[in-house]
Order: C-alpha cells, then sequence, then structure tokens
C-alpha cells in the first residue's frame, strides 16, 4: 500500500500570499525609489541655496549695487521656499514609505505563517510514509 503525494490543501491560499508579498515589496520599492528622488532633490537645492549665500556673502564683500543685493536676497528666498517645500515633500514620502513597508511586513507575516503549515503539513505526511515503511517491512 502505498501512500498518496504529499498535497497542501491550502496551496492556493498560500501562493495568493506570495503574490501580495511580491506585490507589496513592488510597491515599496517604488515608493522608496520616490523617496531617494525627493530627497536627492532637496538636497541639489539646499546646495544651490548654500552657495547663492556664499555667491552674495562674496560679492558684498567686494561691494556690489543694492539691485544686484535686492536680487539675490530674492534668489535666496525663493531657494528656501522651495527647500521648505522639498522638505514636506520628502516628510510626505517618509510617511508613505513607512505605510508601505507595514504593508509589506504584514503581507510577509501572513505568508510566513502558511509557510510554517506547509512545513509542519509536509513533516507530518513524511514521518506517515516512514511509519507506513516501517509497517510494510
Amino acid at each position: 500500500m502505498t501512500m498518496a503525494p504529499f498535497r497542501f490543501r491550502a496551496r492556493a491560499a498560500l501562493d495568493l500570499r506570495r503574490q501580495q508579498e511580491q506585490d507589496a515589496a513592488a510597491g515599496l520599492a517604488r515608493v522608496e525609489a520616490q523617496f531617494h528622488e525627493a530627497q536627492t532633490a532637496c538636497e541639489a537645492t539646499e546646495a544651490q541655496r548654500a552657495r547663492a549665500q556664499a555667491e552674495q556673502a562674496s560679492q558684498a564683500v567686494r561691494g556690489i549695487d543694492m539691485a544686484t543685493m535686492f536680487w539675490h536676497r530674492n534668489w535666496i528666498t525663493r531657494l528656501q521656499a522651495s527647500v521648505d517645500d522639498l522638505r514636506a515633500d520628502v516628510r510626505a514620502k517618509a510617511e508613505v514609505v513607512d505605510r508601505a513597508l507595514d504593508v509589506w511586513r504584514l503581507a510577509r507575516r501572513r505568508r510566513m505563517a502558511l509557510d510554517r503549515m506547509r512545513e509542519r503539513a509536509l513533516a507530518r505526511h513524511r514521518a506517515e510514509e516512514q511509519r507506513q515503511e516501517l509497517k510494510m517491512i
């Protein structure tokens, strides 16, 4: 008497959980990339603002006319506003990354629970096969 091959009854659920985990991982990767792009843009704008401030200070030491000084001040003010907007965008994207990470962790936990169920069922099946073999002997 031979045993039937191992069949995990919840295979469809396990496949679904694997797909959900893969989808969550892809979503996490996408929002992390957007976060890094926003962070890079913010850092570049901050560097541009710092260069503008250094240039204004350098020109002020050499002496500049009022129109140029006001132009630099307005330019720096616009850059600072851009930096502030980009920082807010980075914070918002960081929150999105945190939510996506939570979704991925939940999907992973659910998949791992079904994986453990499958492994235990497989171990029981193998133990039963061995028991049957010993019985035959």
